[in-house]
């Protein structure tokens, strides 16, 4: 069963939970939230490996009214209240923003070489073949010919985890950035950082 991810974002502001995500008008003229991060699973896999997101048995009772609004039906009811296995929600704390560090990485070993020319000459069209990775013990193995074929190379693929994860990232500290510069001089004691949000994922 195909599933489809929106991340909506929430920063405790004077102790309550503040929805800080941009807004936009749909074509009929009502006034939406632009989530964060939305996607289907491989946006899923990524927030679930990478993130340390907590599942939630029912909606955070302390919903910011934005989301709250942007998540109840037509009915009036609001999404995963009935039965939260079709509407699932989730949560990022935001000390994972802190701790991230996107100069890593993703994978780290050898290639073949001319692969890797193929992929530096058209970073854009031709993407490595993970599966034809090998660890150091697997090169280690190798004859000293077979090694002539493979080289070291660290790898960050353009449309793979590290990627989806660094543009969630870049939203919401966008957003953090926006919720700052529009405070008023005298409530500059309010101003967040990245730790003060959390990331709120209804999967449906």
């Amino acid at each position: 069963m195909s599933v489809w991810l929106d991340g909506y974002t929430e920063a405790k502001v004077n102790g309550q939970w503040q929805c800080i995500d941009f807004f936009q008008q749909d074509v009929k003229g009502r006034l939406r939230i632009v989530p964060c991060v939305t996607g289907q699973s491989l946006v899923k896999q990524a927030l679930e490996w990478d993130c340390d997101w907590q599942y939630l048995m029912a909606p955070p009772g302390d919903l910011s009214d934005a989301v709250k609004k942007e998540c109840t039906g037509d009915d009036g009811v609001l999404a995963g209240t009935e039965n939260p296995r079709w509407r699932s929600w989730y949560v990022i704390d935001g000390k994972w923003f802190e701790k991230v560090d996107f100069s890593i990485p993703e994978y780290c070993g050898f290639f073949p070489r001319q692969e890797i020319g193929r992929q530096l000459s058209h970073p854009e069209e031709d993407s490595l073949n993970e599966d034809h990775m090998l660890s150091v013990e697997e090169y280690q193995e190798l004859d000293t010919e077979a090694k002539k074929a493979y080289q070291y190379y660290e790898y960050t693929p353009p449309y793979g985890s590290r990627s989806i994860l660094r543009e969630f990232y870049q939203a919401v500290s966008a957003r953090v950035q926006a919720f700052n510069r529009n405070l008023a001089w005298e409530d500059e004691d309010s101003a967040i950082g990245l730790r003060d949000v959390r990331v709120l994922i209804l999967e449906s």
